[in-house]
């Protein structure tokens, strides 16, 4: 019961948080307007003809429809910008206005007047110049209206919007009932477009004299410069896909009208209802994320993963019920929405399901402005959609359109999970990463390259790294290779890569190690770019280190240089301390937690078991403490042609207080797993039992060369051992989720290694020397 009660109390937490409080309440909305919605349309087809509330739905679908299309996604602009205008917020929120007034009053004019082709049963009931006038008037009503609860979210006034929109559907009800009682034709339509004029007029006034200036003093100290370029390049990478996912959701209901009549058309609005309900609770909560998310986009992927968790535990319940009790549900309309439509319904209802996937997927590239997922994931969609139920509609009727829902969703919804998957195996994650890296370079562009220092007239070449988290290119004039580009758009990628920028700036102006520094990189040049966190740095002579490493001829001199280059460092940066609480903490009981997230509950105990002896083991022990590499293996070495030691990359893991002899004890027994083409946990499991002679004293020798206690070759290469794959696991979600490689490089290891240690000495006596080095 207490556990039941801590959960329940855990949950309750999580959505006290802004972003999730705003979301909810955004949700709450859409379901209070669903609710009201739903009345409104019963008490309409209980008091209307069929096929009267069918061409009145369609006059409605077709004014939100033309409305979204014509606001040019306007309402994803603000959101996405608001949050970061400061002062000039409400300076943007009016220009937004006064272009989507203008251009829906416009195409909702166009609409009308070429409606005698697309929709003639709306001539032929309002008459052309009532319909011309109709939408001329309501499309910029319903664009304001579609506005404004965006603009209050992106203000932090979501929790206002539920009010709002329970008075705009009490409105509606009222209205109806008054116009369908004094007869009045188009009642239904006439009715929606009245009430979004009353509620319209007061809310905006409240945004545009209290709440954006006040938004505006808020928040003027963390603002950013927003130009008219940087909206419009969002615009129009957002409005294409936009533009296709308002035809499916708003323009299907003509589609049906066209293909299969009026009654079959009320039958699907009611449908739609249901659907629309559901579909909005993604939509909410991914509102509140980009509002949330804007000012810190590094961010959003963990924002993303709470946003679909969330969005499930709301949407599948709801959805599982509609479609078990579509029949019940559909009876409270009458017998012909029953009929007709109970399978399009449970179909709709399910196919919410993986939407939680695929709008969380857009509303995160919206705050990343990724161009491709937000023109690709809602363009699919409704092409996949309307495509389908045109096909099978002659065939199924109203339920080919729920099918449509249903396949277009899981299809894409499979994609988007297998793109965002943190593993992939084989071809399928290379194929992946290589789409991502494209996409990132595209991005930055030629263009990009001055803003990090590269002189005009250099371009991208050719990928020469990189993987899940960064891409490594050469730039240069064409043809040529000069310096390198990295470039991240991942939380974990952009932490790295400014990790670097700075130690790297460190190391070049640390005066004890002027002569060593020609053997790292010099950054030239940072900046944000597309989302993106972009570096170059030049480009240093030499081939790759497993190549030197993988020629007999070049071994020796690769291995033995290697450890020379770096221990070089640790001589001139290190100095003695003694191991305590805080070193354990950093060394020993982090790493195995973050590492234990990894394991089956069933191996768990060991890892604690092997923590408990490294701590025993390592406790008051003096060890040399400076500036190490952290991820010292030999894909990070170049080598020259005679196989020394050429130069060492990649600094993303480098600290300057770390335990420098870590650096070659990872080292070591990667180079021997690398040579003999073994995997790292057996060779560390194997030399657990006994480090090979020659390794022993390389390990000793450095640690006598440093000063304090030598520790044991056995537990320095455990040390490197779990640095390692606690970098692996803590640096890349896709690592984490590997199974093959937790398998052969983690598992082993934690199953034997404790015992194994556990036999063995700690450390020699400290040298006098050190000891008295560190009194």
């Amino acid at each position: 019961m207490a556990v039941a009660v801590a959960r329940v109390k855990g949950l309750l937490n999580g959505w006290r948080a802004p972003q999730h409080r705003d979301g909810l309440a955004l949700v709450v909305s859409s379901g209070m307007t669903s609710a009201v919605g739903l009345l409104y349309w019963v008490l309409a087809a209980q008091m209307l003809p069929a096929d009267v509330v069918g061409v009145n739905a369609v006059a409605l679908s077709s004014l939100m429809l033309v409305g979204g299309v014509a606001h040019l996604n306007m309402s994803h602009a603000l959101l996405r910008f608001v949050p970061v205008a400061g002062t000039a917020a409400r300076r943007l929120v009016v220009l937004g206005y006064l272009v989507a007034v203008a251009v829906s009053a416009l195409a909702g004019a166009g609409f009308a007047l070429g409606a005698i082709w697309w929709a003639p049963e709306l001539v032929d009931v309002a008459g052309y110049g009532t319909l011309v006038a109709f939408f001329a008037v309501s499309c910029p009503v319903w664009t304001l209206f579609s506005l404004q609860d965006y603009v209050l979210t992106a203000v932090g006034r979501a929790t206002a919007v539920p009010i709002e929109n329970l008075v705009f559907s009490l409105l509606k009800i009222g209205l109806l009932v008054a116009v369908t009682l004094a007869a009045v034709p188009g009642g239904i339509a006439l009715s929606w477009v009245v009430a979004t004029v009353l509620i319209v007029l007061p809310i905006n006034l409240w945004l545009l004299v209290r709440l954006l200036p006040a938004h505006g003093r808020k928040t003027a100290d963390r603002a950013v410069p927003i130009t008219v370029g940087a909206v419009g390049r969002f615009v129009g990478a957002d409005y294409v896909g936009a533009l296709f996912w308002q035809t499916a959701m708003m323009g299907l209901p003509v589609l049906v009208l066209g293909r299969l009549g009026a009654e079959a058309a009320a039958a699907y609005n009611m449908v739609w209802q249901f659907g629309l309900a559901l579909y909005m609770v993604p939509s909410g909560m991914g509102q509140s994320m980009i509002a949330h998310s804007a000012a810190d986009p590094a961010k959003v992927d963990r924002a993303r993963r709470e946003t679909v968790r969330r969005g499930l535990m709301l949407v599948v319940p709801v959805a599982v019920v509609l479609a078990l009790g579509a029949p019940l549900v559909l009876a409270l309309f009458g017998p012909h929405y029953a009929a007709a439509g109970t399978g399009a319904l449970a179909l709709v209802a399910l196919s919410a399901i993986p939407n939680v996937v695929t709008a969380a997927a857009t509303s995160t590239a919206r705050v990343r402005q990724r161009t491709g997922v937000q023109f690709g994931v809602p363009t699919s969609l409704s092409v996949l959609t309307i495509g389908l139920a045109w096909l099978l509609m002659p065939h199924l009727g109203v339920l080919a359109v729920g099918l449509a829902w249903l396949l277009a969703q899981c299809a894409v919804a499979a994609v988007v999970l297998i793109t965002n998957a943190p593993w992939v195996p084989g071809p399928l994650g290379r194929w992946i990463d290589a789409i991502r890296s494209s996409a990132l370079l595209r991005r930055v562009g030629t263009d990009g390259l001055q803003r990090v220092g590269a002189p005009a007239g250099w371009a991208l070449g050719s990928r020469m790294g990189g993987g899940s988290e960064t891409v490594v290119v050469a730039v240069g004039p064409v043809g040529e290779r000069r310096a390198l580009l990295k470039a991240a758009d991942t939380a974990n990628g952009q932490h790295e890569l400014r990790q670097q920028t700075e130690a790297l700036a460190a190391l070049h102006t640390d005066p004890r190690i002027r002569h060593w520094t020609p053997l790292i990189p010099r950054v030239l040049g940072t900046a944000e770019i597309g989302g993106a966190y972009c570096s170059t740095e030049t480009l240093l002579p030499g081939g790759p280190g497993p190549d030197a490493l993988s020629d007999p001829a070049r071994r020796g001199a690769f291995v033995s240089s290697a450890v020379g280059a770096i221990s070089e460092l640790h001589r001139r940066t290190a100095t003695p301390r003694r191991v305590g609480d805080a070193e354990l903490d950093a060394w020993v009981h982090g790493p195995i937690a973050a590492v234990s997230r990894t394991l089956p509950s069933g191996l768990r105990t060991e890892a604690g078991r092997l923590a408990a002896v490294l701590d025993a083991r390592l406790r008051g022990q003096v060890v040399g403490i400076g500036w190490t590499h952290g991820d010292y293996l030999p894909v990070n070495l170049l080598a020259a042609p005679n196989g020394q030691v050429s130069a060492i990359i990649d600094w993303c893991t480098a600290r300057p207080d770390g335990l420098a002899v870590l650096d070659v004890a990872t080292f070591v027994p990667m180079a021997e797993a690398m040579a003999n083409g073994e995997e790292f946990g057996p060779v560390v499991l194997r030399w657990l039992g006994g480090v090979p002679r020659a390794e022993a004293d390389v390990l000793v020798g450095c640690q006598s060369a440093l000063g304090g206690s030598v520790l044991a070759p056995e537990l320095l290469v455990l040390l490197g051992w779990l640095d390692h794959v606690n970098a692996c696991v803590t640096r890349s979600d896709r690592m984490a989720a590997n199974p093959v490689w937790n398998r052969r490089n983690v598992r082993v290891v934690v199953q034997g290694a404790a015992e194994l240690l556990d036999s063995g000495p700690a450390a020699t006596a400290e040298p006098e020397s050190a000891t008295r080095a560190f009194r």
